[in-house]
């Protein structure tokens, strides 16, 4: 077999070119948060069927879209590669070992393998961004930081994707606390690459935590020009200017860039996969935040009700199903809320790690916030008060989560538990927002404590 390697100078289980270079531009692809790596991916299969490194980065990126429809594909995906890995380079037998384990329910333990051939290959940006989303959907933010920041002498700024790297340290040290390394990073991968919507994504979420609406929305207004090309990074990189644009209160502007930016049921990208998490998640949460503030949001729950109405057994990512629950509520449908957390709670330990996460914490996440729902306020406080503080654990950033604290805070003011509300303002500042009293839905919270 004739030796070909990648444009990062790994091996390669092919001895055919093309196969070769169709894989390199979908694993790059992917790297640059590009739309089309699958498509690449297909090609590169396409033209040799026994390839055994394209597979496995399919069966990854389908692993990450934590849903679980795609667990049989990744099963299948890697059962056909399995003859082949003895024979494989090392890093290909650590992706698949990686991915095996996480897609088995311990995403950690995924890391773990990951980890190990990070700090002999610093360089490797395709395993920095399959093992950060993995560490980012576990709640690990120190660990990010330490993997990303371990690496970090190693790059220089001629390699290639040193720009994505940038972005991949930004997002790690901003979830981490470090705001100064955030901004700085994530910037100079903007200004390298114009198109890195993650790049962008991570000084976005430096901006949030840091309670710099202008500088957000100055910031990602004429980036979103460059995110064409993008993947559904895109819509929640618009999702990031809408939280901006709703401290400023510009409530109609943001109901606008949900139906057109956010999920406009038209896009190619929502046509091709309109079950997106991601793209749930967004629209969720920005529906939830809208109406704590008492704006009408019309009938935008029913947009993906149908779609959440199906997931009441998808426990791929218990994050994913608080919003669904929240979307099942608003639209009255209590019995699938029902039937979702009941499935929930029959998951536990016996079925990994993520089974314990969602069996102790995010079910009482999602019966806390369908109680809010309900108006049941108490109930509500009552659920979430007690795993409040583990809450990263059921995985998303600090500015997702924190979703679930404006409901918590609402329902304990509206309960009329002000000791409790001064508690919670403590612990969101202590996870790291600046100026909380002057944010939106706190500054009346704020009140009340003092």
């Amino acid at each position: 077999m004739t030796a070909l390697t990648d444009s990062y100078g790994f091996g390669l289980s092919t001895s055919n070119p093309d196969a070769a270079k169709a894989y390199d531009d979908g694993a790059r692809s992917f790297v640059a948060w590009r739309a089309d790596a699958m498509v690449h991916l297909g090609a590169a299969i396409k033209a040799d069927p026994d390839f055994v490194e394209p597979k496995l980065l399919k069966a990854w990126i389908l692993h990450s879209a934590r849903t679980a429809k795609f667990t049989p594909v990744v099963q299948e995906l890697l059962a056909d590669i399995e003859a082949a890995l003895p024979d494989a380079s090392k890093r290909t037998q650590a992706f698949a070992q990686a991915v095996r384990v996480a897609n088995g329910g311990n995403l950690s333990g995924g890391v773990a393998v990951m980890e190990v051939h990070l700090a002999t290959n610093p360089t490797d940006i395709l395993a920095h961004r399959l093992g950060q989303f993995e560490l980012f959907w576990s709640g690990e933010s120190r660990w990010m930081r330490d993997i990303a920041e371990r690496a970090a002498p190693a790059w220089s700024e001629d390699m290639l994707d040193f720009a994505q790297f940038q972005a991949v340290r930004a997002f790690s040290n901003e979830e981490a606390g470090d705001y100064v390394t955030s901004e700085r990073c994530g910037r100079d991968a903007v200004e390298r690459v114009p198109e890195s919507a993650w790049g962008a994504h991570s000084v976005a979420h430096t901006y949030v935590m840091q309670a710099r609406v202008d500088d957000g929305i100055a910031f990602m207004e004429p980036l979103s020009a460059n995110w064409a090309t993008s993947n559904q990074i895109a819509h929640h990189c618009w999702w990031h200017l809408c939280l901006f644009l709703m401290e400023r209160g510009q409530y109609d502007r943001i109901l606008d860039l949900l139906d057109t930016k956010v999920r406009n049921p038209e896009s190619p990208l929502v046509k091709a996969m309109p079950d997106a998490t991601i793209d749930l998640q967004n629209v969720a949460s920005l529906l939830k935040r809208l109406e704590l503030r008492g704006v009408d949001v019309g009938d935008r729950w029913h947009t993906i009700a149908e779609i959440c109405a199906g997931r009441t057994t998808d426990h791929a990512n218990p994050f994913s199903s608080a919003h669904d629950a929240m979307t099942l509520a608003a639209v009255g449908r209590f019995d699938l809320v029902d039937e979702l957390v009941a499935n929930m709670k029959s998951q536990g330990a016996a079925h990994s790690n993520l089974g314990a996460v969602t069996e102790t914490l995010g079910a009482p996440v999602v019966e806390g916030v369908v109680a809010h729902q309900r108006g049941d306020y108490a109930r509500a406080v009552d659920l979430m008060w007690p795993v409040r503080r583990e809450l990263h654990r059921i995985g998303g950033s600090h500015a997702q989560r924190d979703l679930f604290f404006q409901v918590l805070v609402d329902s304990a003011m509206r309960a009329g538990r002000a000791t409790q509300v001064a508690i919670l303002l403590d612990d969101i500042t202590g996870i790291g927002f600046e100026h909380v009293g002057a944010r939106s839905l706190y500054r009346e919270a704020a009140a009340m404590a003092a």
